[in-house]
């Protein structure tokens, strides 16, 4: 019978990814590879292809620098008043974007949709298209 094995150190400690990390192939590539057509990501509310956009810009916006997770191009911090089940949504859906693998916080979701919702506004008002800033 085989002996036990006897750990005497102690734990070496975390271990940490340091290469790159594989991003998701854009919306664009799909279109070439596939000879498709893309189509206008307007009036998606909703439905069940808005959690895979909020995805999308997750995962282009948000940035690391070796501390915590930055969305990129936001520089403003500023306190907005929630109901706290609005804020539970919120945490809800960033748990649901971890597990699909982009790490968000709750405010850097809400900050992702209040930026969708305003972009709709302003298309809505000008009728113009919206044109994705991804090029």
């Amino acid at each position: 019978m085989a002996a036990k094995l006897q750990i005497a150190s102690r734990s070496g400690g975390a271990i940490r990814h340091s290469g790159s990390v594989a991003r998701s192939i854009g919306p664009d590539a799909i279109v070439k590879a596939l000879g498709a057509e893309a189509v206008s990501r307007v009036n998606v509310h909703g439905a069940p292809i808005a959690l895979h956009v909020l995805r999308q810009e997750l995962e282009s916006r948000v940035r690391s620098t070796g501390g915590r997770p930055a969305l990129e191009g936001a520089t403003k911090i500023q306190k907005i008043p929630l109901k706290p089940e609005d804020w539970s949504r919120l945490e809800k859906l960033a748990d649901e974007l971890s597990r699909q693998g982009v790490s968000a916080t709750a405010g850097q979701v809400a900050s992702v949709m209040v930026h969708s919702q305003l972009e709709s506004l302003a298309t809505s008002a000008t009728g113009q298209p919206r044109t994705s800033r991804r090029a």
